[in-house]
C-alpha cells in the first residue's frame, strides 16, 4: 500500500516480492525505534508520533533547499512507528522486507500474504510531495485504514466492494447522492476515444509490460486517483453484477465524487464520458465500462494493456470485465480491471489488476 494507495496491497500475491527480515535487519529497526524514543516524544501514540512527524517536516520545509540535511534518517525512524502504530490496530501482520522495488523497504503483510503496507515509501512520499503534507490528522488516517486493512485481508470475501484501503477524505468530501443517468441516442465522434473498448482487438495490440502494481508504472498516480479507480471498479462491479453492464464516469471537485451513468451504446457512451469529464470542474476523475473475456479470460484494451488470462479466474466462471481509466488532473493516469462472472446474482472473480498506463482523461 502506497500511501493509502489500495492497488498496491490489492494486487494479487502481495507476499511476491517479500521476504522474512533477517535478524541484521530486525536488528536495524530496533535501532531506528530507539533512535525514536530518543526524541522523548509520546511515539507509541498517533498524537504523539503525528506531533514529532509534523514539527520535523515543518523545520525542514522552512529550510531554504540547499541549505536542507537529508532527511532520509527521520522518514526511516518515523516510518517504523508509524508501521508499529498500524500492527498494533492489525497485530496478526508483521514485518518482512520488499524486495521487487527500486529499493528494499521494510512492509507489513497481512497474515494470509494477500495485502501489504509499506510505512517507510508512505512516509517519505507525503515528506517529500506536495499533498498537503504530514500531520497527525493525516497519520491517523493513514495508521486506522492501513490496520483496518491488514486485519481484514485474510477474512475479505473475494469481492472488490472493501478490499480497499480508502483514501480518508474529509467529512464533506462524498460520493453525490443523486447519480445522473444520461439517455444519449446521438452519435458520438467518428474518431471516438482513445480510449475505446475493444472486445475483439488482436492480439498484436496486447502490451507486453505486466504491471503488479501502481508503482511500476511510468507515472505513479497519487494515492487519491488510485483510490477513485478502486472505488469506480466497485461502482462498476455492482452495477454490472445486478443490472447488466454499463459504461459511466465518476469526477472528482476534491469535495464531492459525482456518477454519472450512460444509457448508450459502449463507443457513444464513452466519448459523452469523455466529454462530461471534460466540461466539469474536477481534480480527477474515472471512465469505465464492462466488457467480455476472450475464451482464455483475456481483454485487450488497444494501447493500453491487457486483461491477463487466466485458467483459474475461467475456471471461476469470469466472462467479463470491468475496465476502468482514472487520472488526475493533466496528469497520466492508469487502467485497471476487474473479472467477473455475468448471470444473476452474478460473482466477483479474483482482485482488482492494474493493466497499465493511460494519458490523462481530465
Amino acid at each position: 500500500m502506497t500511501d493509502l494507495s489500495p492497488l498496491v496491497a490489492a494486487t494479487p500475491g502481495a507476499a511476491v516480492g517479500m521476504r522474512d527480515l533477517s535478524p541484521a535487519e530486525a536488528q536495524h529497526l530496533e535501532r531506528l525505534r530507539a533512535h525514536l524514543r530518543a526524541s522523548g516524544a509520546p511515539v507509541t501514540t498517533v498524537a504523539g508520533l503525528g506531533g514529532l512527524l509534523a514539527a520535523a517536516h515543518a523545520a525542514w520545509a522552512r529550510t531554504a533547499p540547499e541549505a536542507r540535511t537529508d532527511p532520509s534518517p527521520m522518514i526511516s525512524s518515523i516510518g517504523v512507528g508509524v508501521g508499529d502504530l498500524v500492527l498494533a490496530g492489525a497485530p496478526a501482520a508483521r514485518w518482512v522486507l520488499r524486495v521487487d522495488g527500486a529499493e528494499s523497504s521494510p512492509a507489513l503483510l497481512s497474515p494470509d500474504g494477500s495485502a501489504a503496507v509499506l510505512p517507510f515509501t508512505d512516509v517519505r512520499r507525503r515528506w517529500l510531495g506536495d499533498e498537503g503534507g504530514v500531520d497527525t490528522a493525516w497519520l491517523e488516517g493513514y495508521v486506522t485504514a492501513a490496520a483496518t486493512y491488514l486485519a481484514q485481508a485474510s477474512t475479505a470475501p473475494a469481492a472488490v466492494a472493501e478490499q480497499v484501503v480508502p483514501t480518508q477524505r474529509s467529512a464533506a468530501a462524498r460520493e453525490h447522492a443523486d447519480e445522473q443517468h444520461t439517455h444519449v441516442a446521438a452519435h458520438a465522434d467518428e474518431h471516438a476515444s482513445r480510449r475505446r473498448r475493444a472486445s475483439h482487438a488482436a492480439p498484436d495490440d496486447e502490451q507486453a509490460v505486466r504491471y503488479r502494481t501502481p508503482q511500476e508504472l511510468p507515472h505513479v498516480p497519487s494515492a487519491e486517483a488510485q483510490n477513485l479507480a478502486l472505488r469506480a471498479l466497485d461502482r462498476g462491479l455492482a452495477v454490472a453484477m445486478t443490472d447488466g453492464p454499463r459504461p459511466f464516469a465518476l469526477r472528482d471537485d476534491g469535495t464531492t465524487v459525482h456518477v454519472r451513468w450512460f444509457d448508450t451504446g459502449p463507443d457513444e457512451a464513452l466519448a459523452l464520458a469523455e466529454a462530461w469529464v471534460a466540461d466539469g470542474v474536477g481534480v480527477r476523475a474515472s471512465i469505465g465500462w464492462a466488457a467480455p473475456l476472450d475464451a482464455a479470460g483475456r481483454l485487450v484494451v488497444p494501447g493500453l494493456g491487457s486483461v491477463p488470462d487466466d485458467e483459474a479466474a475461467s475456471a471461476a466462471g469470469a466472462d467479463h470485465a470491468v475496465v476502468v481509466l482514472t487520472s488526475d488532473l493533466g496528469k497520466p493516469g492508469l487502467v485497471v480491471a476487474h473479472r467477473y462472472a455475468a448471470g444473476s446474482p452474478g460473482r466477483v472473480v479474483g482482485q482488482p489488476l492494474v493493466v497499465g498506463p493511460c494519458p490523462p482523461i481530465i
